[in-house]
């Protein structure tokens, strides 16, 4: 379930045949935000060939959002192969944007596949990567009893429960990361405990 996710962006730069790409690499969740990044770096390169980009939001197993674009280049010689790089290497939550400024020798579509991953890998080498972890909501429901002895369960397995609610049960929300849950779950059943997961709004 967990997956790395760049820290903060990085810009690098690669050449081929006196093509440059200059490649924007950075954190993204929100495809609007990640366009307002292209309108930035195409005010920044504005007599730039193309901004070729590729983006995947979430996990890069099973992505919430991903797309590529070729920006005029031949179809699939760019963004495609940028956006199968990210997924290869289990980057999520990031963006990438390529900048060619054209140097006079046409690479071919292979040239150009090998040319825009290139660029993207490099940007991956320099990048700072961390580990993201999901947090998923659930809920535990025990007797007053039980509560101390959930409430320790809960602190073992990472997660937080910051409130409560009594009636003639105690209704536990707790949050926790992903990995933990199941776990948890197992441990929280074996001893009788009512508990599941809460789908996210």
């Amino acid at each position: 379930m967990s997956y790395q996710i760049p820290c903060s962006p990085v810009v690098t730069e690669t050449e081929e045949k006196k093509s440059r790409f200059i490649c924007w690499l950075g954190p993204v969740t929100d495809k609007a935000a990640f366009l307002h990044v292209l309108e930035k770096v195409r005010s920044e390169y504005p007599d730039a060939s193309h901004h070729c980009t590729a983006l995947v939001i979430g996990n890069p197993s099973n992505p919430d959002t991903m797309q590529a674009g070729d920006d005029g280049e031949p179809g699939g010689s760019a963004g495609r192969p940028m956006l199968e790089l990210l997924l290869k290497q289990g980057v999520g939550n990031v963006g990438a944007i390529v900048t060619r400024y054209f140097g006079g020798t046409k690479l071919g579509v292979g040239g150009l596949m090998r040319a825009y991953r290139g660029a993207v890998g490099a940007a991956l080498q320099q990048a700072e990567l961390k580990t993201f972890i999901p947090l998923i909501n659930a809920e535990v429901c025990c007797d007053f009893s039980e509560e101390s002895r959930v409430r320790f369960l809960i602190s073992q397995h990472l997660g937080s429960c910051n409130d409560a609610a009594y009636s003639d049960k105690v209704q536990l929300p707790i949050q926790l990361p992903a990995d933990q849950w199941p776990a948890l779950k197992a441990q929280l059943q074996a001893e009788g405990i009512a508990c599941k997961t809460l789908e996210p709004h």
